[in-house]
């Protein structure tokens, strides 16, 4: 799945990955200036002159400890809940359009990740307004800090979106904001380096005071994290499907196993080098060998289907699913461990939504690419399982071929072909149309490793 489900959720996932966190930092003190009081609510806030005040002190000592040079000061205020709000929906609204949010939530109903009946925009709305402690805004170059939370104890948000703002200064991040379309999972992959980057940091922060930093940490207590996939206070993130909470969480929990296996291997010094030598698919993010020797992703380019498909019927959505997108559209129908093995060997892919408006219908088709024919087994079994799992009450039996499985679902017939190390699904198609779907599917182009 792309990139497209985090819509720079910093700002609330910030408190995910540093909830166990926080409650470790050692009490400091800070010459910030006076409080004032909400007349609405009667609650202390802090003030824009507290905010700045501390930033110099907190940049100082995230520049220190990234090596990075502050090039120029970084502006930053408090901002009411409404006005981050307001920002927050504006900045949104900017990521996509409602014709591409449906579409990406089309794609989640066709890969069963979803129901049908799902709020989608909507949810990401609430979701984005939920839980606000803060960010770094790379058009203006400044951090905007919740007013509601006590400042002490957003130390740590604020050291971690200042590591963007260093990152801004020295990569300049605002190159991946016009990301390309239907390249998602690379694009995924970068954001877990820059979120992985500032989250290694905002460890390091916390922890100094007591002479460690990430090193000393076991990857044991580093994967904690990726096990927090609920939080307390966080009711809309809670009740998200499966996998979009994954999805979120990604670029924060993967993206600092990540970093923190650059530190190991090369000190700070390699993460800042990562930037010139970008990760190319969240493959290269889940197992750092893989990006340590280059290794890259086949590109799968799928034939246009839709003249077989037939009139009215038109591509609307086509991404990249990745070794990590395959995992979960596996983990929400079968165990995660087997979804995680089944997912490994991934060498590339190309996915296609393609709808019929009038007809109120949907087809998904989707090439991968795997390194070798036994990874290719292993992901051909899963899939077939994940099927089965998904439509327990099929209306027909699947054709058992060795290397292809044809099954008759509620939604339509799903096709699961493989041909040597390629797997070739369609789901969704017209009962005895799926042949030829696959025959013209067959033609797609697929490179070579």
């Amino acid at each position: 799945m792309s990139k497209s489900f985090s819509f720079k959720l910093a700002l609330v996932l910030m408190l995910v990955v540093s909830i166990f966190l926080v409650a470790q930092q050692p009490a400091t003190s800070s010459k910030t200036g006076k409080s004032k009081t909400d007349e609405a609510t009667g609650k202390i806030v802090i003030t824009s002159a507290q905010v700045a005040a501390i930033t110099t002190e907190i940049l100082q000592q995230v520049s220190e400890i990234r090596g990075l040079k502050l090039l120029r000061p970084v502006k930053s205020g408090a901002k009411s809940h409404a006005e981050i709000e307001q920002m927050v929906i504006k900045n949104f609204a900017e990521e996509a359009t409602p014709e591409e949010l449906d579409a990406q939530y089309k794609t989640l109903v066709a890969f069963g990740l979803v129901p049908k009946d799902f709020k989608y925009q909507e949810f990401l709305t609430k979701l984005l307004t939920e839980q606000i402690a803060g960010f770094y805004d790379p058009k203006k170059k400044e951090l905007n800090l919740a007013n509601w939370n006590a400042l002490e104890m957003q130390k740590p948000v604020m050291a971690h979106e200042l590591t963007h703002a260093l990152q801004d200064q020295h990569f300049n991040l605002q190159q991946f904001d016009k990301w390309p379309k239907g390249d998602g999972d690379r694009e995924l992959a970068i954001h877990a380096l820059i979120e992985g980057d500032a989250t290694a940091l905002m460890i390091d922060y916390l922890v100094k005071p007591m002479g460690m930093n990430i090193t000393k940490i076991p990857n044991q207590a580093l994967n904690q994290m990726n096990e927090q996939t609920n939080q307390p206070g966080m009711e809309q993130f809670n009740a998200a499907p499966n996998a979009i909470r994954e999805a979120l969480i990604f670029p924060y929990s993967q993206g600092l196993l990540f970093a923190a296996e650059i530190i190991k291997a090369q000190g700070w010094d390699g993460v800042s080098k990562a930037y010139a030598n970008l990760p190319q698919s969240t493959e290269q993010i889940l197992h750092y060998g893989k990006y340590a020797i280059n290794e890259l992703p086949v590109k799968v380019v799928l034939a246009d289907v839709s003249g077989v498909l037939g009139k009215g019927w038109k591509p609307t959505w086509k991404d990249v699913n990745g070794e990590f997108g395959y995992y979960l559209a596996l983990a929400e129908y079968i165990d995660k461990v087997s979804a995680r093995k089944a997912a490994e060997g991934w060498g590339g892919d190309q996915y296609v939504l393609y709808e019929n408006a009038a007809k109120s219908k949907i087809v998904l088709a989707h090439l991968s690419a795997w390194d070798t024919k036994n990874d290719a087994a292993d992901f051909f079994t899963a899939y077939a399982e994940r099927t089965a799992k998904r439509w327990p009450k099929l209306t027909a039996q699947p054709n058992q071929a060795p290397t292809k499985y044809l099954y008759a679902t509620p939604a339509g017939e799903t096709l699961i072909e493989m041909r040597g190390k390629s797997i070739l699904i369609i789901e969704g198609a017209d009962e005895g149309g799926t042949e030829k779907l696959a025959a013209k599917l067959w033609e797609s182009q697929v490179g070579e490793k």
